[in-house]
């Protein structure tokens, strides 16, 4: 068992010569006999999981890197965008991110379309390679592209559930280096050059770079979503947990290390993002899809202290609180914290844009809008909003009271849209993208927009669409 198929590193050399022994459970209860007894193994502990580097011209994770900052500083965005070029290499593009070279997409298994992952080169949008494998999530890390999803319809499993399946493909050819299979389809994805993390429905399960599984947590009931920072991963789902390294006797029976502290919020947690502070404790901030609070009080923000745990603060977003609330898509550059909220059913759905103090979680401004906002991402400065038509509210996607520029009615769907904010909240651009908006990836000076198949009303828009801004 190498350092390499584990994902764990052993903390001292000697352990490391006896990991590569491939010492098996019977070899453990026997090693008692041999001067390293089980008591010693349940103490010694592997090297904790380690981020990836994640160079400025790249966007590896769909939330550009494992703390889901969702921020690109170093981006200089168009400040008059047009199109540079437009490929339809997928069905639907689920998933989009970005190397060195090439531009990767996912799609998803549809009742008409199996589920792809394509290779576009960056310049020009020419398709590279094309695979057919479930790519509802996608990770481009040291050479390799992981791709997971569902891996066949529910319909075709005895138990009426959902499979899932995660793949390693070579980021230059798309080769296929290995495939594993979940016990759920794939929603969630992070990645170092030691280890996948798959977050789904029942919890995580890790995989070293060779495909040998590290270990599989326990069911949590919602979707869980994975974050890695220095010496430790995070969970997000029904619970906010940090786990450090693995005892060695973990890695020998696939176990997964105790949680250093974990917090029990109500409601599920959603898209949870790192803030690195100078001079004071880094915080794990979530959002939260809140279906029906009943309480006089139900934050739907809440910032905790990454070493301890300790919640810094809490916020409420709406009202009344008996509304659903969905706070989602995270992003953070420096002190900002920026994130979307939806309140309301039906045609009384509210939609908006805001920031906040990541220290505080006081607001500093909000723009509302018309339509459903699908990504919110950070770049240079300015804050990107991707969002496309909802036929429940028939409009454009510009900011409440503008004027519409698509000249869209009720019966045509219009198109969805990249909107440019100041870091003050000011509408500094607007640019239509013909379908809805999924992914928005900036990367130096370009913007690589993804459009899914969602439908407006029966009439679906131009899906699977990547269009490149400059």
């Amino acid at each position: 068992m190498s350092p390499d198929a584990t994902g764990d590193t052993p903390a001292g050399p000697s352990l490391r010569e006896r990991a590569e022994r491939a010492i098996t459970r019977r070899r453990l209860l026997l090693a008692g006999g041999l001067g390293l007894g089980a008591g010693a193994l349940t103490q010694v502990r592997t090297e904790p999981p380690a981020p990836p580097d994640v160079s400025a011209g790249t966007w590896p994770f769909t939330d550009r890197d494992p703390q889901r900052t969702d921020a690109a500083p170093g981006a200089t965005p168009p400040a008059d965008p047009s199109v540079a070029w437009r490929k339809r290499p997928v069905a639907s593009v689920d998933a989009l991110v970005v190397g060195p070279e090439r531009v990767y997409v996912g799609s998803g298994r549809t009742a008409a379309d199996p589920p792809v992952v394509a290779a576009l080169r960056r310049a020009d949008g020419a398709v590279q390679w094309t695979r057919q494998v479930p790519a509802r999530c996608l990770a481009a890390v040291a050479g390799a592209v992981y791709a997971c999803g569902e891996s066949g319809p529910a319909a075709d499993r005895s138990d009426g559930g959902r499979s899932g399946v995660v793949t390693r493909l070579a980021a230059d050819t798309g080769a296929t280096q290995w495939r594993r299979d979940l016990r759920e389809y794939g929603e969630r994805l992070a990645a170092s050059e030691r280890a996948v993390y798959v977050g789904y429905h029942d919890g995580v399960t890790a995989f070293g770079r060779r495909g040998r599984r590290l270990f599989r947590t326990s069911t949590w009931g919602v979707p869980v979503t994975p974050l890695l920072v220095d010496d430790a991963l995070l969970l997000a789902g029904g619970r906010v947990a940090r786990l450090g390294a693995r005892r060695w006797s973990e890695v020998l029976l696939e176990q997964p290390p105790d949680s250093a502290w974990e917090r029990n919020p109500p409601d599920y947690t959603l898209d949870p993002t790192v803030v690195a502070r100078t001079g004071a404790p880094d915080l794990v901030v979530t959002g939260t899809l809140s279906l029906n609070s009943g309480t006089d009080e139900s934050p739907s923000l809440r910032a905790y202290e990454l070493d301890g745990g300790a919640q810094r603060w809490a916020t409420v977003d709406a009202t009344p609180l008996a509304e659903p609330v969905i706070v989602k898509e995270l992003a953070v550059r420096e002190d900002r914290l920026f994130h979307a909220i939806r309140t309301g059913r039906d045609d009384g759905r509210r939609r908006t844009v805001c920031c906040r103090s990541a220290t505080t979680g006081e607001e500093r401004w909000r723009v509302d809008f018309s339509n459903w906002i699908r990504s919110v991402v950070v770049s240079g400065d300015r804050v990107l909003v991707g969002t496309r038509w909802d036929s429940v509210t028939p409009d454009t996607d510009s900011p409440v009271g503008s004027a519409s520029v698509d000249g869209a009615d009720t019966e045509t769907p219009p198109p969805g849209r990249v909107t440019a904010l100041s870091l003050d909240g000011n509408v500094r651009w607007q640019q239509s993208i013909a379908g809805s908006v999924s992914n928005v990836a900036p990367v130096g000076s370009r913007l690589f927009v993804g459009t899914d198949d969602a439908s407006y009303g029966g009439e679906t828009a131009a899906s699977g669409r990547l269009v490149a801004l400059e």
